[in-house]
């Protein structure tokens, strides 16, 4: 029997070394085979990662690899002894859970760059982290900066966007016509040249006489909140305060907010800085160019070849008004518009009057005679009622411009720029008008006025 007990133990002890050896072998087999899988994993994408990284931010993350390889290696030297498994209720071992860095060599790249500098990260999603890297893992020494920036969210008006824009605070909603809104957006256009921002335009729910004509090219936004609301100091004259909106007081006061721009702003000389941005802004829709191009072939005098074309703009209407006429607006007579006409039939071979009215009846009675004398050298070509923005792409399509009294037509002069002739009795002297008024900032000095 002791014999046999002998053996018994003796087998025992063998099945336990072979068991013991076994459970080593495979220890030792499945960090072989881990390396020799993660390995080329991490080559793969150390080599498939974008060209167009920084050299700083790819040594950084080279470092991070190589760092892992190291620690990974090192991890599996130090199991080669059998390491005790932990027993389960189904008697069978299981391994030690795997190192959080060989865990996360199966995560995609951003994760795993994520994962290596995330105790870095600010809070802030537009914060810019920097974390500092060990070239090894025993080294404090040798280190290597990288700079990570995370993606901003979407600009939006009530954060980023409101300080780079310039806007007009209710012009274009009470009811402005387009000669008026042309001035808005021309000051609107010279603040935001003036303090390095863009224009933008609010959204409405109806449609600007600035848009039937123009193709603006500004953008529209919902709301433009906080702003900072500069008010002028005169409605006929160059206001001097908007250059304290590039620097000084008021230029803190507006610095984290948006720019609006309340009163009517009109003077030449908001244009004089931002003349070519203005006109860029100013272009005529496709639509409108094809129309006005139409009327001006199918409007060509018979037999003429070269002549130049002068618009002539004839306001009435409205500022016959006992309230407008009280308050100082004027309108010209037919002896200033035979003045004017005049003016250039003595400097021009060939002239077409192009005349746009609302009144066109009264302008046919009282230009009649040019029509009838000067056959040969005249033409007189009367626009029969079209809208407001056809009229106006016609009148400022001539090289030159009669005008009466209105910002519609200083708007078509303005544009036409070639020689221009104003009646000069507007406003009425000594009026509520009169004293709002500055010739010489709302008229520009090279045009004519006349009487």
């Amino acid at each position: 029997m002791s014999e046999k007990n002998d053996a018994a133990w003796w087998c025992r002890s063998c099945c336990q070394k072979q068991l013991r050896l076994c459970r080593s072998y495979s220890v030792k087999l499945f960090f072989v085979i881990l390396l020799l899988v993660t390995t080329p994993m991490l080559y793969f994408r150390l080599l498939s990662r974008p060209f167009t990284k920084s050299s700083a931010n790819e040594s950084t993350i080279v470092e991070h690899e190589v760092e892992h390889v190291a620690l990974i290696s090192h991890w599996v030297s130090r199991t080669r002894r059998p390491t005790p498994g932990i027993p389960t209720t189904q008697g069978i071992y299981q391994l030690p859970e795997m190192s959080p860095l060989i865990t996360a060599m199966f995560s995609p790249p951003s994760q795993l760059l994520s994962t290596a500098v995330a105790p870095s990260l600010s809070s802030s999603p537009s914060s810019t982290a920097t974390t500092t890297l060990s070239s090894s893992p025993t080294s404090s020494t040798t280190t290597s900066s990288s700079t990570l920036t995370t993606s901003s969210p979407p600009l939006t008006t009530e954060t980023l966007q409101v300080n780079r824009y310039v806007s007009f605070y209710g012009g274009f909603a009470d009811g402005r016509g387009l000669g008026n809104q042309m001035f808005d957006l021309a000051a609107v256009v010279y603040v935001a040249e003036l303090t390095g921002r863009q224009p933008g335009i609010l959204i409405f729910d109806y449609k600007l006489a600035l848009d039937e004509v123009f193709d603006l090219g500004i953008q529209r936004f919902p709301s433009l909140c906080p702003c900072y609301v500069f008010g002028e100091d005169g409605s006929l004259w160059y206001d001097r305060r908007l250059e304290d909106l590039a620097s000084g007081n008021r230029a803190q006061e507006a610095r984290d907010k948006s720019i609006f721009l309340s009163g009517f702003f009109q003077s030449w000389k908001y244009t004089l800085t931002v003349e070519r941005r203005l006109r860029q802004h100013f272009t005529l829709l496709p639509e409108i160019r094809k129309f006005v191009d139409k009327v001006l072939s199918d409007s060509k005098p018979r037999g003429w070849i070269a002549y130049v074309r002068v618009a002539i703009h004839v306001r009435r209407g409205d500022v016959l008004n006992t309230d407008k006429m009280e308050f100082g607006y004027t309108t010209p007579d037919e002896n200033y518009f035979a003045h004017a006409m005049r003016y250039f039939v003595d400097r021009f071979d060939r002239v077409q009057f192009i005349v746009a009215s609302n009144d066109i009846d009264w302008c046919r009675k009282n230009f009649a005679d040019f029509e009838t004398t000067l056959r040969h050298r005249v033409n007189v070509t009367y626009l029969t009622p079209r809208s407001r923005g056809q009229d106006f792409a016609i009148l400022a399509s001539c090289e030159h411009t009669i005008m009466s009294t209105g910002t519609y037509g200083w708007w078509a002069a303005w544009l036409a720029r070639g020689i221009t002739i104003y009646y000069a009795d507007w406003p009425r002297n000594g009026s509520a008008l009169a004293r709002k008024f500055r010739r010489e900032d709302f008229f520009p000095p090279t045009w004519i006025g006349m009487t």
